[in-house]
């Protein structure tokens, strides 16, 4: 498995797995699940911070300045962005996700209502990054 292989389908299995533990904790009323699937979340935001903090997505190693300077800001550009870079705002948002995480296993802790929010809010940032991934593999 090469190393682009690895940047999308990792968060994918993240994602789903969090989600689907968070529906079953939800419909069967049993908070270990919901509190294993925003776990799972903030691993996913340890693991994007892992790979920003390792340089995966450093645009600059796929072109030279000159390259930069010499292309219009077009579609041509567009087209020549790097897969990996491609990713980052996804990675963006799974950090952002794993910090709305924590107040919602706070709140689901102690018993808040609040915490529905936070959970929502999580599950829908994390699908963000998700349709972010498959608009990168949309590209190739």
């Amino acid at each position: 498995m090469n190393q682009d292989t690895f940047l999308y389908t990792l968060p994918q299995w993240f994602i789903f797995s969090a989600i689907i533990m968070i529906v079953y904790g939800w419909i069967e009323q049993k908070k270990p699940f919901r509190i294993i699937g925003l776990v799972i979340f903030i691993l996913l935001g340890l693991f994007a911070i892992y790979a920003i903090v390792e340089g995966y997505f450093l645009g600059n190693e796929f072109l030279t300045p000159d390259e930069i300077v010499s292309e219009e800001l077009g579609e041509e550009v567009i087209e020549k962005i790097p897969f990996q870079t491609q990713l980052l705002p996804a990675y963006w948002s799974f950090i952002v996700t794993a910090v709305i995480a924590i107040p919602a296993i706070y709140f689901d802790l102690k018993n808040r209502k609040a915490s529905r929010l936070f959970i929502v809010l999580a599950g829908l940032v994390s699908l963000f990054g998700f349709f972010i991934i498959v608009g990168a593999l949309k590209m190739l």
